[in-house]
């Protein structure tokens, strides 16, 4: 039985060959694709390589979509199926470290509120790393759940895996990741 999409008619339109459907298509979800992909690889490069690879693989596949789930899960799924090919093909790049430069006659309040900044994007930079190092299927639970907002039940469904099973690795993920950042209470 099909699901209800809101982009179903936007779909039949591009299985039809409307161009113009497909860059409505593109332009809904490139900030989605993207987003999912930085947040599993932490390189804007390859994140922008991996969604602009899932759309070219909705292009080539569109047709053999059914609607057996909603379109966002199947693209979601095509982004981490794509992310973990990238993660195992790939070595990680060096990150540069952030070595911010304060100087030394700014006010102090001002130097306070720069500081801060800086302790917050190292703070950002460490979750970021601590959620890298992850297992894969833990990082993936983690990263649609709580910087995706999905839901365990579409989770459920982009990994074709029971809920019990996401809410266990996502239950690992969460206390491996309070372990890994104790230092930042």
């Amino acid at each position: 039985m099909e699901r209800y999409d809101p982009e179903n008619n936007l779909i039949e339109r591009i299985k039809e060959g409307d161009e113009r459907a497909f860059e409505e298509l593109v332009d809904r979800y490139k900030g989605m694709g993207f987003s999912l992909a930085y947040r599993f690889l932490g390189n804007p490069e390859d994140a922008r390589d991996v969604s602009q690879e899932a759309f070219a693989q909705v292009y080539l596949h569109i047709k053999g979509f059914r609607g057996d789930s909603t379109f966002k899960t199947w693209f979601y799924r095509i982004i981490i199926n794509l992310c973990r090919r990238t993660a195992t093909g790939r070595q990680k790049r060096a990150e540069q470290s952030l070595d911010p430069y304060i100087e030394k006659e700014m006010e102090p309040q001002a130097r306070e509120d720069v500081e801060e900044e800086v302790r917050q994007k190292e703070l950002k930079m460490a979750v970021e790393e601590a959620v890298r190092g992850l297992p894969v299927r833990q990082r993936e639970v983690f990263v649609m759940k709580h910087m995706e907002g999905m839901k365990i039940s579409e989770i459920s469904e982009v990994l074709n895996c029971a809920e019990g099973t996401v809410k266990i690795h996502l239950f690992r993920a969460v206390r491996a990741l309070q372990e890994r950042l104790k230092g930042w209470r």
